[in-house]
């Protein structure tokens, strides 16, 4: 995303959830991407760390895709434009799930569950941090939902694929 008065590159988050050019503290508007189930918004300037989804799928042809920065609600992230998944921060992560599962106003839903795909990927196949480079565990969120994430716990950050988070959202429990 650029700044609409310098043309600068814009990529910071304040507090009440606006992004802010970083050079001439214009306000830009920031849209959630258009097929998003999660209403993920992405800035389109690359971070330096690589997905860690989409480079353990394409590990064999040596593709590498950079997260970018980017925000879910007011919560800074970093997102993946291909596969959509969220690298964010622990403490983040646990304001989006309240806030969210607070703001929701339709049905309860139980999203359809399948162990292989969903559940907690298998030693082999876990994914590696993009931050640290060290394996992340792969679990059973604890959680309203039917999902399994991945976390760092060195990097307190957390991992959420594409649709989780409003499987999260939706799923039936306390608001």
């Amino acid at each position: 995303m650029k700044c609409i008065s310098c043309a600068a590159p814009v990529s910071r988050l304040d507090r009440s959830g606006r992004y802010v050019c970083d050079y001439c503290e214009t306000e830009a508007v920031a849209k959630a991407l258009s097929d998003s189930i999660d209403k993920l918004v992405l800035t389109g300037t690359a971070s330096s760390l690589a997905c860690p989804s989409c480079c353990q799928a394409g590990s064999k042809n040596g593709n590498t895709v950079m997260l970018e920065t980017g925000s879910l609600d007011n919560q800074s992230i970093l997102g993946c434009r291909t596969c959509q998944g969220v690298w964010i921060r622990r403490p983040s992560f646990a304001l989006l799930v309240h806030g969210r599962r607070s703001e929701y106003t339709g049905p309860d839903r139980v999203s359809d569950f399948d162990l292989a795909v969903d559940g907690p990927r298998s030693h082999y196949d876990r994914l590696e941090c993009p931050t640290c480079q060290s394996t992340m565990e792969s679990f059973f969120y604890a959680g309203p939902g039917r999902v399994a994430i991945d976390s760092c716990a060195a990097c307190e950050r957390v991992w959420l694929d594409c649709g989780e988070l409003t499987r999260i959202a939706e799923a039936p429990g306390r608001r």
